[in-house]
């Protein structure tokens, strides 16, 4: 009967508050939607900022896709109908994707799904087809788990994708220099002729 009660209460809200598509039980190909995938226990959440976005706080117990390290921060909705519920010590098996090089977030669309005490209350089992233990399983499966990220790899990486300023080389100086005195003594002489 709670159980029941609980999916009618968690129906009606979506019927009259924010509707997502009809969610397919997760597969390997599904799974190329998100850019990190891992199973973890919140440590916190923050409260709400002035955008309606929140953060919550996350230590990685396995990580199945992506590079990220094992304390990790997902931004979420918490200022609309569409927000999502994350207390401290809570389980979740988390699908995440990049909002920017080292910012994930999650909406309640994602496959991400909450563990319960009472698997009874599981009601994200109706839609995916398996319980959060057979689905950490299956990601295991077709993943593997990968090893975290240390911190100073993320900071390579993100150097790599900030904007350069990068100077030639002496020899390509010159080289340019020549090139735009040539180019400029062109253009003097066929002007001077007109």
């Amino acid at each position: 009967m709670k159980k029941i009660l609980f999916i009618i209460i968690l129906f009606s809200k979506t019927l009259f508050a924010y509707e997502c598509p009809p969610l397919q039980s997760i597969s390997k190909e599904l799974t190329n939607n998100y850019n990190v995938i891992f199973w973890g226990k919140v440590d916190s959440v923050s409260s709400t900022n002035a955008k309606g976005k929140s953060n919550a706080y996350f230590t990685i117990k396995e990580l199945y896709k992506g590079s990220v390290l094992q304390h990790v921060k997902v931004i979420f909705d918490e200022n609309s109908d569409c927000m999502m519920s994350f207390e401290k010590n809570d389980e979740w098996l988390m699908y995440c994707t990049f909002q920017r090089f080292d910012e994930l977030s999650v909406n309640i669309c994602s496959h991400s799904r909450k563990l319960f005490k009472d698997p009874e209350d599981d009601f994200y089992q109706l839609e995916a087809l398996r319980t959060f233990e057979e689905e950490k399983l299956f990601l295991k499966l077709i993943f593997k788990i990968h090893p975290f990220a240390k911190n100073n790899e993320l900071n390579n990486k993100q150097i790599d994708f900030k904007p350069h300023n990068d100077q030639p080389s002496g020899i390509n100086k010159l080289v340019l220099l020549l090139v735009s005195f040539g180019a400029m003594l062109i253009v003097y002489f066929v002007t001077r002729k007109k």
